[in-house]
């Protein structure tokens, strides 16, 4: 009778260490926290006329497409879409950068196993996550680069890294976060969890519509 893999707990990067560790990937805490408010501004501008997926899926839009924007201006990064999914490639280096809306765990340092994503992910984000390592080999030889990391705690390992977040009742909470593999739609694990402090609108009593949210989400319904 098969036994259930013990749980692997992650590496976690505190908020107080996050800037300085994020910076050998070329990743600058700012440009995150532009990205998320850019996301909460369009997601609040949604009204119960909107359909109900709006606010989740516009806020992803432009959470992505801001932060894509910003690291594109450090000239250390450029924009790919690989099988249409919207990422981020480090020039010169093994990193990737891509971004998901995470469970209410998300953020959250002491969890002992770290966040979901918010809606199971498709073939793309699978082949992205475990097809990284063959596809960082060849990048690393290219570029002459050698993942001499040791277990991540001081510098990010090479691979393909995720910002999830999460919009609770007051503020987005968020982390920058390594994965360990992929399967059936979700995250298996993680190595490297690096915590940002949530960030929390202007006007608290904001209340967007995808609030405990999701970036994409259908519900079907049979009538007849």
């Amino acid at each position: 009778m098969s036994r259930p893999l013990p749980i692997q707990h992650p590496i976690v990067i505190e908020p107080p260490d996050a800037a300085a560790y994020l910076s050998h990937m070329g990743i600058a805490v700012p440009d995150v926290l532009d990205a998320v408010e850019a996301g909460e501004t369009w997601a609040g501008n949604m009204t119960r006329h909107h359909p109900v997926t709006a606010a989740g899926l516009i806020r992803w839009i432009y959470v992505v497409g801001t932060l894509r924007e910003r690291l594109a201006g450090t000239n250390l990064w450029i924009g790919d879409d690989p099988q249409n999914r919207p990422i981020s490639q480090r020039i010169g280096q093994p990193y990737t950068l891509s971004t998901v809306g995470g469970n209410e765990v998300t953020g959250i340092a002491d969890h002992p196993r770290g966040p979901f994503a918010a809606r199971r992910k498709g073939r793309a984000t699978a082949e992205a996550v475990n097809g990284t390592a063959p596809l960082i080999t060849v990048e690393s030889l290219r570029a002459g680069v050698v993942d001499r990391d040791g277990d991540g705690r001081t510098r990010p390992p090479h691979g393909g890294w995720f910002l999830l977040y999460h919009r609770a009742e007051e503020s987005v909470r968020m982390e920058i976060s390594l994965p360990l593999g992929f399967e059936d739609g979700q995250f298996t694990g993680w190595r490297v969890r690096v915590i940002l402090d949530e960030w929390r609108p202007e006007i608290v009593s904001a209340t967007p519509r995808d609030i405990g949210g999701q970036d994409v989400d259908f519900q079907v319904v049979e009538v007849g």
